[in-house]
């Protein structure tokens, strides 16, 4: 209890010693969570890793819009995780602290590679993860997917990479971990991916 306390008090601190650059963040959960992870880090907070969740995404029909697939509920989702990060960096960037953040996107669940006859996909093994900042290096990692060669229940055959090397390559080249970190982490043995540029590092 007495510990809880500390840690309450020291988060208000912050929350109080910081501030946004941007003041109107979109009107939406993901948003409000990275709004208040900018003021945080503004204010000195010294955490390392935050862990912001937004939901929805466990949709099996109707993700795109049966006339215009283009348009709809997957597309409206994707654009509230894009203008909700946008704002976020653009705030750090006018706070003066954008180099030392780093995010990336996880699912615990992927999408099988076919629409599944109602305008949407059911779950799978595979999914892409995005990753954002200054220090990370802008292209894509991979090749295109073969959608001509799946398994007889739609899946896709090949995992190009394992996402506890992405995890890995960012405790390691990001945040400065050991290999005993790693070890700890069960991220251990996996091979990392150049993911961070030379020009920044967890120092900063």
């Amino acid at each position: 209890e007495q510990s809880g306390n500390k840690y309450a008090q020291r988060i208000t601190q912050v929350f109080n010693a910081g501030k946004n650059a941007i003041t109107t963040y979109p009107n939406n959960s993901l948003a409000n969570q990275l709004k208040t992870v900018a003021r945080m880090i503004r204010g000195g907070c010294k955490t390392k890793i935050f862990l912001c969740q937004v939901g929805g995404f466990d949709t099996h029909s109707a993700q795109v819009d049966s006339g215009d697939t283009s348009i709809g509920a997957h597309n409206n989702l994707l654009k509230g995780l894009s203008d909700a990060v946008k704002t976020f960096f653009d705030d750090l960037e006018q706070l003066g602290i954008a180099d030392r953040v780093a995010a990336c996107t996880f699912s615990e669940f992927g999408r099988c590679a076919k629409e599944n006859g109602s305008f949407g996909t059911d779950h799978g093994t595979l999914a892409p993860m995005f990753l954002f900042g200054k220090g990370i290096r802008p292209y894509v990692h991979g090749t295109n997917v073969d959608l001509d060669n799946l398994t007889t229940d739609n899946q896709l055959k090949t995992m190009q990479f394992d996402y506890r090397q992405v995890f890995a390559t960012l405790l390691q080249d990001w945040l400065g971990a050991n290999p005993w970190v790693l070890q700890e982490a069960l991220f251990d043995g996996y091979k990392q991916l150049a993911l961070v540029t030379k020009s920044y590092t967890v120092s900063k």
